[in-house]
């Protein structure tokens, strides 16, 4: 059935209050928001929150819908504080053949093969890490920690060096918290002493730094397997190099990208493994077998139920709640049309609980990944946590080398305990992690 074969028949839903629509009750309680609409409208609803008159879909079916309509009849779409805050011209921008010929150019850099050399720096800077975190006295919230350590981390992979070229992470570290804690305000407005007027005074000293640590760099040797000279380096089909503004937006990209969702899976990595004794003690074994070999690519392969857990983690806690893309005409889906300008959400936490594909879903079970089983290769689009089709993100594989390495490096040497008595339930807005942000008590092994 095609749009003028029918009468349009848009999703239903509420539109909430003036100008916030029903963003508060969302960015309290995504979950519940979702499911509490779900009972009232049924499978797909439309709800007004964060700027956009949004329609739910969840599922497969839905997944292969939204991931097939990239430029046909959708878009990608941020919401408005982030559209304001990330640069203009990265690839997460820009759409159609400039977004494909820019993912061209970049995709080599980012495959497993382009980044093998990666893994011994990534390993330097957990092994850092790791040795301070183990000397501070009493507990600790690892969620400060795992941010310490994948900023520096993120940094090197981006710029190498970078005092080398004039940055100070102390500093940036500081104005990269402030400038990721505007991205979700409610409305973008630039009001003084308000997180997003201050996440954009934050993006503006972010900018003017990464400007001046890539003018150094082009104005010498571009040597080097960094991300930043990487992109320096390369050439479109017209055999023209990146603008140096497009370099810097690219980089603030990666950099926000790369980071807080590392942190997030790192984060509730620790608390599966703290849960599942069982599960802590094979990682264990496995991790306790391979450390006699030094830590590189072809030690991470081995890592075979390592990888399992992760892909579990992060199937029972995504580290995103969910993407967004806008419609650019009118197309029916499930019986609706959802009007041109209207959005529409990409859930993984639904795809990743459907039953139809996952045995017993609420349970943490990492065998689920194992050859014998492999419930993910059954049912393509059911497990998404770096999303789909060709948005897919661009650091999937050096996320995964990173987890390896931190996960294999704190089993190896450390053990931990959580404290007694904190609130491990989730504040999911921005990133999912306990509200507590995990206390921990870390030693030596």
């Amino acid at each position: 059935m095609t749009d003028d074969q029918q009468e349009s028949r848009p999703p239903p839903g509420a539109k909430g209050l003036p100008r916030i629509g029903e963003t508060l009750a969302f960015l309290r309680d995504p979950g519940k928001f979702y499911l509490r609409k779900r009972e009232q409208y049924g499978e797909v609803f439309a709800s007004n929150v964060l700027g956009m008159r949004l329609v739910s879909l969840v599922g497969r079916g839905a997944n292969r819908w939204i991931f097939a309509g990239e430029d046909k009849y959708l878009q990608n779409q941020w919401p408005k504080a982030i559209r304001r805050l990330l640069g203009a011209q990265s690839l997460s921008m820009i759409s159609g053949e400039a977004h494909r010929g820019r993912r061209r150019l970049l995709a080599p850099h980012f495959s497993r093969a382009g980044l093998l050399g990666q893994v011994p720096a990534i390993a330097e800077v957990v092994t850092a890490h790791f040795d301070r975190w183990v000397q501070i006295p009493g507990e600790t919230r690892a969620v400060a920690q795992y941010k310490a350590m994948a900023f520096e981390i993120a940094a090197r992979y981006l710029f190498g060096d970078p005092g080398a070229v004039g940055l100070d992470l102390a500093t940036l570290s500081q104005d990269f918290d402030t400038w990721v804690a505007g991205m979700f305000s409610p409305i973008a407005v630039r009001v003084p002493l308000t997180p997003f007027a201050r996440a954009m005074s934050a993006r503006k000293r972010l900018f003017a730094a990464f400007s001046q640590a890539v003018q150094q760099a082009a104005s010498a040797d571009l040597e080097g397997d960094d991300v930043m000279r990487t992109l320096l380096r390369v050439r479109d089909d017209n055999g023209q190099p990146l603008g140096n503004d497009v370099v810097v937006d690219e980089l603030q990209l990666l950099m926000f990208a790369g980071h807080d969702t590392t942190v997030t899976s790192l984060t509730n990595l620790m608390v599966h493994l703290s849960l599942h004794k069982d599960v802590y003690t094979k990682v264990c074994n496995e991790q306790d077998a391979l450390a006699g070999e030094p830590l590189t690519a072809d030690t991470l392969r081995k890592m075979v139920y390592t990888e399992q857990v992760i892909n579990e983690s992060m199937r029972v806690i995504p580290p995103i709640g969910g993407a967004f893309r806008q419609m650019i005409r009118d197309t029916e889906f499930a019986g609706f049309t959802i009007p041109k300008g209207w959005s529409v959400s990409v859930n993984p936490g639904i795809s990743h609980s459907d039953p139809e594909v996952w045995e017993d879903p609420e349970v943490f079970d990492p065998d689920r990944w194992g050859p014998d089983r492999a419930e993910h290769k059954k049912a393509p689009l059911a497990f998404i946590p770096f999303g789909g089709g060709p948005r897919i993100c661009l650091g999937q594989h050096f996320a995964m080398f990173e987890m390896k390495v931190v996960l294999a490096l704190l089993v190896r040497g450390y053990t931990w305990r959580l404290v007694p008595g904190q609130d491990l339930d989730y504040r999911m807005i921005p990133f999912p992690r306990p509200k507590s942000g995990l206390r921990v008590l870390l030693k030596q092994r």
